[in-house]
């Protein structure tokens, strides 16, 4: 039987059904390149599924003519085609069952390799660009694409040995009436095109639908994540509650129902289809041609059966067009980030590769543009002349939207200049050693992302990370052991300590951090600056940092000022 399926997605659904992805399906599947591209098997391997599909669908034929031979005599035990049968269905699921097995281990493979490769170009990629990307697309790209590749390649090969049944099943139907085989194929063919055509209008309804349950989520989101502010004020909550989370739920309410109607109905147009086909084989049919009783339960039997594997071969054509599409989606997110590589040219004995130590920072001219966007202006930092030297504590302070933060970023070699150059020791920073210069600094940003393992890091020196911690004080609520820290779930001001402890272990010549005593309690944020911050600067450690705390100015070689992108000095001290 055509299948009834309830399972929806956010895919884009425009084009799914119409009549000519049905044409782009049958010319090319790309999902068939991108497995054989990206598996690691070897080509026979898919040659071995080909051939067992057609000997399990051969079998599931076969199985189908004794049955239709059987139905003549039920009162003799024919043991030949029973013996035959047994062989048969032994067969069929033997061999469904390796090729759908075999199919999984080759579309493992390919999601796998190509996961693989596409994390390794992200971490090459610009920032700039991944900002752009965003990570909600990069995990909306790999998570739900890559299961519609899954189900489709199981879907493809278990409909691979349908369609070799389905081929044999109508051959002995033609064996046994050529009036019964036409009749049949034109009224299956003109009641799939039908059920594809009214499949077309569902989901093209459907992804309005879809537009407004994103609105719908969006709203729930804000509802929940503002849940205290919500609770604090009863206009908002009346307000979000009534005007929006209710009238787009109405809205929806009527829309699934209208799609949900319409999908019921092509449902049972399949089911009446289904009695439609055998009444006119057992009552029309014999009105038409001179075609016996017999012949008439034979060819009722093969159609009972077939029925269902030609259900699964018409379903999976939008599943196919949708693989393509999702195939689309991973190749093009591939393409974006392989254009946005910045560690292509990276020579591996580039000058700074084997510097360990940053005797100077010179910033030359240097200046960062956003790109535009929406046709605003875009902001600026910079021109920016300095010169840092190993051992000095820098301040850098500024309002909000000042430019800090670009500024370190551009500091850092996360984006690059749009004009002017950094040198290093004399030596400019350039394409072919960006990657060795930032390898010599740490930072923490105040969007810092706090990991749960000392990465990069081989034969960790237990002790001291525990001592860091403790240092810290933050040893109570978490410590290193098995290769992690135990709990990463603490406050604000706790996470960026422990951030902290990671960067002091990774032991880089040059830090820089950005609000890294927000959020800290008095008594640590004067330790911060009087002792931790001047313990560094006394083991010859570069120290650039983002502040508000004028109260400790006074620990810092010099303090600079960044207003609307430009950078001045503010103290010397």
């Amino acid at each position: 039987m055509i299948l009834y399926s309830a399972k929806w997605d956010n895919t884009d659904l425009n084009d799914i059904w119409d009549v000519s992805s049905i044409g782009e399906v049958i010319v090319g599947l790309k999902i068939i390149d991108f497995l054989k591209r990206e598996s690691n098997h070897k080509k026979g391997l898919g040659y071995r599924i080909i051939f067992e599909s057609a000997v399990a669908g051969t079998a599931n034929a076969i199985v189908v003519i004794i049955i239709s031979r059987v139905t003549q005599d039920f009162m003799d035990l024919n043991f030949r085609y029973l013996a035959l049968f047994c062989v048969c269905i032994t067969i069929f699921v033997v061999g469904k069952r390796d090729t759908l097995y075999q199919m999984a281990i080759i579309t493992g493979d390919a999601i796998s390799n190509a996961h693989i490769r596409i994390a390794d170009k992200i971490r090459r990629c610009k920032l700039l660009k991944f900002e752009e990307i965003g990570d909600a697309r990069i995990y909306t790209t790999l998570s739900d694409n890559s299961e519609i590749i899954f189900e489709a390649s199981r879907r493809m090969s278990s409909s691979a040995s349908s369609a070799v049944m389905l081929f044999f099943s109508f051959f002995y139907i033609a064996y046994l009436s050529m009036t019964a085989f036409w009749f049949s194929v034109i009224m299956i063919c003109s009641a799939s095109i039908i059920y594809l055509l009214n499949q077309s209008t569902i989901l093209k309804e459907f992804h309005s639908y879809s537009k407004h349950e994103s609105e719908y989520n969006d709203s729930l989101k804000h509802f929940l994540s503002g849940f205290k502010e919500i609770k604090m004020d009863n206009r908002k909550s009346n307000d979000i509650l009534e005007n929006y989370l209710k009238r787009i739920s109405k809205t929806s309410r009527t829309m699934k129902i209208g799609i949900e109607s319409r999908f019921i109905s092509n449902f049972i147009f399949a089911q009446i289809f289904f009695y439609i086909l055998l009444g006119a084989i057992v009552f029309l049919l014999p009105q038409v041609s001179n075609i016996t009783p017999e012949v008439i339960v034979q060819v009722t039997a093969v159609i009972l059966f077939v029925i269902g594997p030609l259900g699964e071969i018409v379903e999976l054509i939008p599943l196919l067009t949708r693989a393509n599409m999702a195939v689309d989606k991973i190749e093009d997110l591939e393409l974006v980030l392989e254009k946005a590589d910045d560690s292509q040219f990276t020579l591996d004995e580039a000058p700074l590769f084997s510097h360990e130590s940053i005797n100077k920072i010179e910033l030359k001219r240097l200046s960062f543009i956003y790109p535009e966007a929406n046709g605003q202006q875009a902001f600026k930092v910079g021109p920016v002349d300095l010169t840092i030297n190993r051992g000095e504590l820098t301040f850098i302070v500024g309002g909000n939207g000042s430019g800090k933060t670009t500024f370190l970023k551009l500091l850092t070699g996360l984006y690059y200049p749009t004009e002017g150059s950094v040198f290093v020791n004399d030596v400019v920073i350039n394409t072919t050693n960006y990657s060795h210069y930032r390898a010599l600094i740490s930072i923490i940003f105040s969007d810092f992302h706090l990991f749960d393992r000392l990465y990069g890091l081989q034969d960790v020196d237990n002790r001291k990370i525990n001592d860091l911690l403790n240092s810290m004080e933050i040893s109570e609520k978490t410590t290193y052991a098995d290769g992690k820290f135990t709990n990463t779930n603490l406050s604000t001001g706790q996470r960026k300590r422990l951030a902290m402890c990671i960067a002091l272990m990774d032991d880089k010549p040059v830090y820089v951090f950005d609000e890294v005593a927000a959020d800290q309690d008095p008594d640590f944020r004067r330790r911060f600056y009087e002792v931790i911050l001047t313990d560094m600067k006394k083991s010859g450690k570069t120290i650039i940092a983002a502040t508000h705390d004028d109260k400790y100015f006074h620990v810092a070689d010099r303090v600079l000022k960044m207003d609307y992108g430009k950078l001045r000095e503010n103290h010397i001290l």
